[in-house]
């Protein structure tokens, strides 16, 4: 097991302090789990002054949940006569790109993975972490909010398993660079690993200028500013950076905006566009780039909006930050790309279109558990479309911290964060999806002894989706109502992954309150929300898709819709009514969804501010009363959709309106229906007395009825004349907009209009 001993106060303190003065030596932090008895012990207290005395008017931090909560005003009044600043768990995002000497972490009421991954990640070198909270022996009493969010009705808090708690004490009990001491007085103590001294060994560049290269604090920083020198001659570029968490990316972006500012003249930078999901994100890159001018004496300003940098300026050029989706109109002579593997692949595409020179850094692995699938997607475009022209750098070297610092692996062991797919044999790259076998995931064996089968697991989540965090994992684990099916090789290795959510299956008092419901129920309190006289959905027993992965080796083979097929099978057979998915509306994906029997059901009204898509709900009826739902939510879907296109959905690519109009289910044909006299403008436009303009609005009526009824039911026509329809009729696009969007003449779309018109006509009327 660990070494465990029982000490003195004396002697804990005097371990502690050899350990925190090991740690200075080597710029690695220290970790101490300490449960609550520690505090009113004292314990806490000493340590926290042991260390205090070790360093130099130290930067202490504590984050909490509530000031109120009982362990917290312990431990303030502990600190009293010492300085420290404070952070709600609930605004724990905004110290992102500060650093601490010290952060003390109360989890007794709150403890979620996220906040974990964020508040570690902020102690330098020399620095320690301190969480106070429940000892090993009382995880099954533990209840914090985030469990509270685990659970939704009719299950309660006692149906949480806290499997993800329990992974954690067993890697921390005993692990190098932690120290556990539980309410008895009893320590497990981890050896402290050997220092790994920084040592600059990297020559400068030499082109820009030598003060901002003096700003680098790693070899890696020089090599990346010195890579941005040999690209700067040619016309067209990409430079792709990748790195985990707290590696300088950001900080090498914006040392390298300032000498971009410097070389305005010969290389014609006059606007350097950044971006990344959140402005948060590009607060370094702002700070370094003021730094980098601040150093060689160029005086600039700096605008901010709501406390954070979006524009720096001086009298040649400007940097600028824009989100993703208006970053791709915006005109620069190069884009800076922070934090890449959080923005949808098609916005990155655009951005290879848009922009001619342009520098994408992402986070491989980290807090936000996204990287991965980016990598893979958005490599290999760019190596195609670049090629001598395209360099990739890797960040290896901490910055606020040596390598092998044991708190960082300590964080990543816990948190999944460096977990990655399987690697597959030649033989199982020839591997067809009926020779490999479906199968539940034992969520107890997968968080204890079944560890390689969850990294594989975790890692295909993260490939597959830009938006994956460790409070995801946690969720997995420790919530009643949530699954995993899985696809395994032969040898056992995850190919193609489900994480699954039971929905539905709703009391009559739970259906009266489903609107008000805090969480859980995605796809019934939708279907509420939009639809209320069929609040009776909720009454069905469902499942929802949260994520859906493949292994990136064999995407385009069949291995998504075979497990899918499967799924559909076991859950039909034990009696539940639907399987559903909600996802951000894409060509690429409704196809997929749609190839396999799952039809639109509900669609949100706003774009999300990162990807641009719209969220749309799909569902695959697996009994004859779901069936019926779902034709009847069909139908609403469209009257929603066809009615909207010209107000929420007024900018919805044609696409993506046609392919969700286009999978319909059962048998269904309204008869137009006219106004005044819209029949008689109707006729008028068909014996070509008045022009498109003069009969839109009966025109309307038509394409309704036509897009309102079934495939089955529907007159043939073309995917051309059916976008036509959309986008004209239903979207009040111009002639020529339309023209560019379909290739064709605004003359031609004129004509095959009246002739469409006239099929509508033959067929409605």
């Amino acid at each position: 097991m660990f070494p465990i001993v029982v000490m003195r106060e004396i002697e804990l303190l005097a371990e502690i302090t050899r350990r925190l003065e090991g740690a200075a030596r080597s710029n690695h932090r220290v970790l101490v789990y300490l449960a609550n008895e520690c505090v009113q012990r004292g314990i806490f207290k000493s340590i926290l002054n042991q260390f205090i005395g070790l360093k130099d008017n130290p930067r202490i931090l504590f984050a909490y949940r509530e000031r109120e909560d009982l362990t917290t005003r312990m431990i303030i009044n502990e600190m009293q006569g010492i300085r420290f600043s404070e952070v709600n768990y609930d605004d724990v995002e905004k110290i992102l790109g500060t650093t601490w000497d010290a952060v003390i972490m109360d989890v007794n009421r709150q403890m979620r993975p996220n906040d974990l991954g964020i508040l570690i990640e902020v102690v330098r070198g020399g620095g320690i972490v301190m969480m106070v909270g429940p000892s090993a022996q009382e995880i099954d009493s533990w209840v914090t909010d985030f469990h509270l969010k685990c659970v939704t009705p009719p299950f309660e808090i006692n149906d949480l398993v806290r499997r993800f708690e329990r992974r954690m004490f067993s890697k921390t009990i005993g692990r190098p660079g932690v120290i556990y001491i539980d309410p008895d007085g009893e320590v497990a103590f981890g050896d402290m690993p050997p220092p790994q001294p920084r040592i600059i060994t990297e020559p400068f560049g030499t082109i820009f200028p030598r003060e901002i290269y003096e700003l680098c604090i790693t070899n890696d920083q020089i090599l990346v500013l010195k890579a941005v020198e040999k690209l700067l001659p040619k016309r067209r570029w990409a430079l792709i950076l990748k790195a985990n968490r707290g590696r300088g990316k950001s900080a090498a972006l914006g040392l390298i905006a300032g000498c971009l500012i410097l070389s305005r003249r010969k290389r014609k930078f006059k606007d350097i566009l950044v971006t990344s999901p959140e402005p948060e994100n590009v607060q370094m890159v702002f700070e370094f780039a003021c730094k980098g001018l601040d150093r060689v004496g160029v005086e600039y300003d700096l605008r901010e909006r709501q406390g954070l940098p979006i524009e720096l300026e001086c009298k040649f050029t400007r940097m600028f930050y824009k989100r993703p989706l208006s970053a791709l109109n915006a005109k620069a002579g190069i884009a800076l790309i922070d934090e890449a593997a959080g923005i949808p692949v098609p916005i990155l595409l655009g951005f290879k279109k848009r922009f001619w020179r342009a520098i994408y850094s992402s986070t491989i692995h980290g807090y936000e558990g996204a990287g991965r699938g980016f990598m893979v997607r958005l490599l290999t475009r760019l190596r195609k479309e670049f090629r001598q022209d395209f360099m990739e750098l890797e960040m290896k070297e901490p910055i606020r911290y040596s390598d092998g610092d044991p708190v960082e692996s300590w964080l990543y062991d816990i948190l999944l964060l460096d977990s990655e797919p399987a690697t597959l044999d030649p033989d199982e790259l020839e591997l067809r999806p009926e020779e490999c076998e479906y199968m539940e995931l034992d969520k107890d064996r997968l968080f204890t002894e079944d560890e390689h089968i969850l990294r594989q697991l975790i890692g295909l989540y993260v490939l597959t989706h830009y938006r994956n965090r460790p409070n995801d994992v946690a969720m997995l684990a420790n919530s009643p109502h949530h699954m995993i099916r899985a696809l395994l090789s032969p040898s056992g290795k995850v190919l193609a992954a489900l994480h699954l959510c039971l929905e539905g299956d709703l009391s009559d008092e739970l259906l009266r309150e489903i609107e008000t419901l805090p969480k859980g129920h995605m796809i019934p309190s939708v279907i509420s929300r939009y639809y209320p006289y069929m609040k009776s959905f909720g009454r069905l027993r469902g499942l929802r898709v949260v994520r859906i992965a493949v292994h990136p080796s064999l995407w385009g083979r069949g291995f998504g819709s075979h497990v899918l097929q499967k799924l559909c099978e076991e859950f039909r057979r034990k009696d539940f009514d639907w399987v559903g998915a909600g996802f951000g509306a894409s060509p690429q994906l409704l196809r997929f969804w749609f190839k396999n029997d799952f039809y639109p059901v509900a669609i949100g009204p706003l774009r999300n501010k990162v990807s641009g898509e719209f969220s749309v709900i799909v569902v695959k009826p697996l009994t004859p009363k779901a069936e019926r739902f779902v034709e009847e939510l069909g139908r609403e879907f469209r009257l929603r959709l066809i009615n909207g296109l010209s107000d929420p959905y007024f900018d919805m690519d044609l696409e993506t309106a046609w392919i969700l109009l286009s999978k319909t289910a059962g048998s269904y044909r309204p008869r137009p229906y006219f106004r005044g006299s819209q029949k008689m403008r109707l006729e008028s436009y068909l014996k070509e007395y008045v022009n498109y303009e003069g009969a839109s609005d009966a025109i309307k009526c038509l394409v309704e009825a036509h897009f309102l009824s079934t495939e089955n039911k529907r007159v043939g026509l073309s995917e051309k004349a059916e976008k036509l329809l959309i986008a004209k009729t239903l979207q009040g696009r111009r002639w020529d907009q339309i023209g560019k969007i379909l290739r064709e003449k605004p003359e031609d779309l004129i004509s095959l209009m009246r002739e469409t018109v006239i099929k509508l006509s033959e067929h409605y009327l």
